[in-house]
């Protein structure tokens, strides 16, 4: 332990005589306390902490993810819809990243088409918690899943 400087030291006395000590308490040494029944413990006793803890050997072979659906099985609307928003900002990325100067006619058609897929979009969103089925008991509410 390094001495104090003179400063420090002055702190230090000070904030023991806040605390209620007395100035020799200030410059004794640190007291060791005798070890606590819980430090004698043999590491087999003790119960394991988070760093402790090792996974389990598990090896899932059974698991299969579920096929994607096609996207040519989903509705028509909401094809169309998507194709509308994300060819309407291709467009208008490329035209700015080309600098190219788009005609009226094409801006205007880019521009109803993105507004026009957002909107659907937007009312093709699910309305309630109808949607789900009440009987599947690992739906967790519709959160995520590992």
């Amino acid at each position: 332990m390094k001495p104090l400087e003179p400063n420090e030291d002055k702190q230090w006395e000070d904030l023991v005589r806040r605390l209620g000590g007395t100035p020799e308490q200030a410059h004794a040494q640190p007291v060791q306390e005798p070890p606590t029944s819980h430090q004698e413990e043999s590491p087999e006793d003790s119960p394991a902490g988070p760093r402790d803890y090792q996974v389990a050997d598990e090896i899932v072979e059974d698991f299969q993810p579920p096929e994607p659906q096609p996207i040519a099985s989903r509705s028509p609307r909401a094809v169309l819809s998507w194709f509308g928003v994300i060819g309407a900002l291709a467009v208008w990325i490329l035209a700015a990243v080309l600098r190219w100067p788009l005609p009226w006619w094409l801006a205007t058609v880019t521009l109803v088409g993105l507004l026009g897929g957002a909107v659907s979009l937007f009312f093709l969103l699910p309305k309630s918690w109808a949607h789900r089925d009440p009987f599947d008991d690992e739906n967790y509410g519709g959160g995520a899943k590992l």
